[in-house]
Formats: C-alpha cells, sequence, structure tokens
C-alpha cells in the first residue's frame, strides 16, 4: 500500500543519517594529528574521526606484568562535524588516583564539560579511573583542549611520589571530636553531630516516573566531617541538575575540593540529577568555608570570575 506519508518520514530519515554522518575533512584530521601526537584512524560510515592512547600505567597488574590495552584500558578522543558548531568532541581519560583532579581542572580549564567520573577495580593493580568528556567549537581547538588533560598526565608522572601522596591520600581518625556549631553557622545548616561526626544535608525535590521525591527518597546534598576542628576529613556529595554541573565542578576544584566520582543514582528523574562525591583535607572550618563557597555559586550567590550570571 502506498503511504506519501512514510515516503517523506524516509526522505527525511535518510537526509538526517547523511548530514550526522558528515565528512571530518582530511586537513582537520591531519591537524588533530599533529596538535595529540597520534595518527587517529577514520570511520567515513559514522563520519567521525577517533584517537586511542593506550596507558601503560593502567596496564600493569602484580609481579610487573601487563594485561592487553584491548581490555578498554586506553584513553581516547573523537571527533565529528557538527550542525550547530564545526567540530564535537566525546572522549574519555584512563586515570590513575593522583591524576584525576589535576586533569580535571585541566579539561575544565581548556573549555571541555566533564561529564562522567567512575573508577574501575576490575584488575588487580593500581586504580583506575575513567574520566568522560565533551566538548564543542572547531576540531583544533577541541584537539588542543583534549592535549592539555594529556599534558597534565604526563606532568603528574613527573612529579614527585611524596608530593602525589600528600594531594591524594585521605586519612581518616576514629576518635573523631568536631564541634558543629561553628559549622552550622558557616554552612548555613542544622546538622547534627554524633559520636564526634559532623553531618548536615539539603533536600531537594525532582520527579521520578511522575512521582515527587525529595531529600529521604535521596536527592540530597550533604556534607560529612570526621576528625578534630583544626584536622578534619569531608566527605559528602552536591546534587547537580545537569545545567549547574559544568559551574560546581570549577567551584569544586577552585576551593580544593577533590571530586571522586560523577554518576546517576536514579533513572527517569526531572530534572535529570547527577551525584558529584568528593572529599578534602585540612581545618574544619575552612573545609566548610569552601562547601559553602560551592553552594554559593551553585544559588547564583557568587558567579564564578569570568562568567556571568544567567538572565
Amino acid at each position: 500500500m502506498n503511504c506519501p506519508s512514510c515516503s517523506v518520514v524516509i526522505v527525511f530519515l535518510t537526509t538526517l543519517a547523511a548530514t550526522s554522518a558528515a565528512d571530518v575533512p582530511p586537513q582537520d584530521r591531519a591537524a588533530i594529528d599533529r596538535i595529540i601526537g597520534v595518527k587517529g584512524i577514520y570511520a567515513p560510515d559514522d563520519g567521525t574521526y577517533k584517537i586511542v592512547l593506550p596507558r601503560d600505567a593502567a596496564t600493569i597488574v602484580p609481579n610487573h606484568q601487563k594485561l592487553s590495552p584491548n581490555f578498554g584500558l586506553n584513553s581516547w578522543a573523537a571527533f565529528s562535524s557538527g550542525i550547530h558548531e564545526s567540530a564535537i568532541l566525546a572522549g574519555e581519560f584512563v586515570l590513575l588516583d593522583d591524576e584525576v583532579n589535576p586533569v580535571i581542572s585541566a579539561a575544565l580549564d581548556a573549555g571541555l564539560e566533564v561529564t562522567g567520573l567512575a573508577a574501575s577495580a576490575v584488575f588487580d593493580g593500581p586504580c583506575r579511573h575513567t574520566l568522560n568528556v565533551s566538548g564543542r567549537g572547531s576540531f583544533q581547538t577541541l584537539a588542543a583542549a583534549f592535549r592539555k588533560g594529556l599534558d597534565e598526565i604526563q606532568h603528574v608522572r613527573r612529579s614527585s611520589a611524596s608530593q602525589r601522596a600528600k594531594s591524594t591520600q585521605a586519612s581518616v581518625r576514629l576518635d573523631s571530636a568536631i564541634d558543629g556549631r561553628p559549622l552550622d553557622s558557616t554552612l548555613s545548616m542544622r546538622g547534627s553531630t554524633i559520636g564526634g561526626v559532623y553531618k548536615g544535608a539539603i533536600g531537594k525535590r525532582a520527579m521520578i516516573h511522575g512521582e515527587l521525591v525529595g531529600r529521604e527518597m535521596g536527592m540530597t546534598t550533604w556534607v560529612s566531617f570526621s576528625g578534630t576542628n583544626e584536622h578534619a576529613l569531608v566527605q559528602g556529595e552536591f546534587v547537580e541538575i545537569t545545567d549547574d554541573l559544568q559551574t560546581v565542578l570549577k567551584a569544586m576544584r577552585m576551593k580544593g575540593l577533590n571530586i571522586e566520582s560523577i554518576r546517576n543514582h536514579t533513572v527517569g528523574e526531572h530534572p535529570q540529577y547527577l551525584f558529584v562525591h568528593f572529599f578534602a583535607q585540612g581545618s574544619a572550618i575552612e573545609l566548610a568555608k569552601a562547601v559553602r563557597y560551592v553552594l554559593d555559586v551553585e544559588s547564583g550567590a557568587i558567579v564564578l570570575p569570568g562568567e556571568k550570571r544567567g538572565l
């Protein structure tokens, strides 16, 4: 049976597929190779130019043996022509513990969006993390931005072992004695202190499959302080809508909060929320000030340098 409307749909979908698989010009592929320093592979059917960078340090297992990089222990960057921008990038860094936060800072400073962070403990050996990034712009600016992340990895690896350990290792005291009163004042929260450990929380609201959920259902930004007021460890989670994520990540890194994971807790919620787990060490009051700064940036009470407040 003839169906004129079906023909129109087929033509539209065919046109859309051709548009989405637009060519990455040879001169841009050559520029990407030059900037990143590795030759990529072009997939013409997908209109994508991809560079894969095996991480030798991430393949080591006990007794100095190595796994095959085909297990997925690679950093990679894929480039495609865009519709609204000249080019789009999707990529992933495979990182060791001490590389995570420096590379997050480098990626954000270079104009990339950080969209996910997770630890991988599938294999024995060093703890590995995957950091997902994306970007829009020109092929050359995106390649240069990704290159800055790779350069930061090399910079960290050149640092001394003592410097790396100092910046990434968190210590937990079993005998905590946090005084929560000054933290309540700084955080503008009413927390609770149990066993010398302080915890405060701020609830948010979302719809999941049409049902309203809030603080006690897990939509909670929370912080917990252990140790003493002079030498404290803070950990917690910021719950962020996607529109606020990049700004909040920048504020966290600006104040020295170490980002440990960026992930979903729920599926089908509106608005979409991402949960950013973090930790840091120092005096409790200074850590509380750092957390409060991020909350103020999130709410719009403080605007990050170089950014404009939304209308």
